[in-house]
């Protein structure tokens, strides 16, 4: 006997008490979902009807491979390549049901995926002066937008959250849907104050250089802090230097010789504090006996490799892949 979840469901031996079960919890959770007309909205390759059960299976299966084909199939087709159709908007309130349940498997996937609708309706939605762009087929970024910025206190919980993947997915939407300027600026200082994992201050940083290019009220202060810490020799090398490069993002014509150099030394001491320490180093661990950190002989490709990745660095804002490669893998990444 099976337990039937809709078009291209999932199907549950009835015998399979904690699937069972836990869909059961879903279905009380997720009070109003099949009131909502799926299968008049499309999503990339047809028919929305499929999206309760993919929402369903994602939390419902016991079966981290099903969980998987889950959300690959929502980020394939209800998610295509970042669209944000009327089915994708529709379903975020039930995704962002299952991110604060401590019982949702995977709930930093789910955290991801949140973040991505959301990012994906901001960008594609909006012009630069807030102006609202008009698709065909519709796409729905104002009602995405809309909701996130709603529950803007619930995702800065998240970013407090005690697992510390959900922590890392969350930090992003702190610059994203947080609207009042002074509130998210506050919240990104604290998290910095609290978080002691590279990925995580790294991303701190860039959700406040975002946070300053999205929102003009909240760019002086944005800018001061970063000035700030750049300079503060209590910060470990890293989150200057993610300062210095987040500062840059936001004021790009403000970038000098003094920027570079500053940039390039920031570069040298934290390769230097990463590198494994090998026979014959000195005690630093430099590769040369006696010779303090960052004190490597300067040559014109040392240089241009230093120059090489300030410039990506820069032009991405991303320190996150350069300096820690601790991110939290998601399913899209997968």
């Amino acid at each position: 006997m099976a337990v039937g979840l809709g078009h291209r469901g999932v199907l549950l031996d009835a015998w399979d008490a904690p699937a069972v079960s836990a869909v059961g919890m879903v279905l009380v959770m997720f009070v109003g979902l099949h009131d909502i007309g799926w299968a008049s909205m499309e999503h990339a390759y047809g028919s929305a009807e499929e999206v309760p059960a993919l929402l369903l299976w994602a939390l419902g299966s016991p079966d981290a491979k099903e969980r998987r084909k889950a959300f690959d199939r929502f980020y394939g087709a209800v998610h295509h390549q970042g669209s944000v159709h009327p089915s994708t908007a529709a379903a975020l309130p039930f995704l962002f049901e299952l991110a604060p349940d401590g019982a949702t498997s995977d709930r930093a996937a789910v955290v991801a995926l949140v973040v991505s609708i959301g990012r994906e309706s901001l960008d594609r939605g909006f012009e630069d002066d807030g102006t609202e762009i008009e698709y065909y087929p519709p796409m729905d970024c104002t009602q995405a937008v809309a909701f996130l910025r709603e529950r803007c206190e619930e995702f800065a919980e998240l970013a407090r959250d005690p697992d510390p993947d959900v922590r890392l997915t969350a930090i992003p939407g702190l610059g994203l849907f947080l609207y009042d300027a002074g509130r998210a600026a506050a919240v990104l200082r604290e998290r910095l104050a609290t978080e002691r994992g590279i990925a995580a201050r790294l991303l701190i940083v860039e959700a406040a250089a975002t946070l300053a290019l999205r929102m003009p009220t909240a760019s002086h202060q944005v800018m001061h802090w970063l000035a700030g810490l750049a300079a503060d020799p209590v910060q470990g090398p890293e989150t200057r230097l993610a300062a210095l490069v987040q500062r840059a993002r936001c004021a790009p014509d403000e970038i000098g010789e003094d920027v570079i150099q500053a940039a390039v030394g920031l570069l040298r001491e934290s390769t230097a504090r990463q590198r494994p320490k090998r026979s014959g180093d000195g005690p630093e661990g430099d590769g040369t006996p006696g010779e303090p950190i960052g004190q490597r002989p300067v040559t014109k490709w040392s240089v241009q490799a230093d120059a090489d990745l300030l410039t990506s660095v820069v032009a991405t804002g991303d320190l996150v892949a350069t300096s820690s490669p601790q991110r939290p893998r998601t399913f899209q990444q997968q």
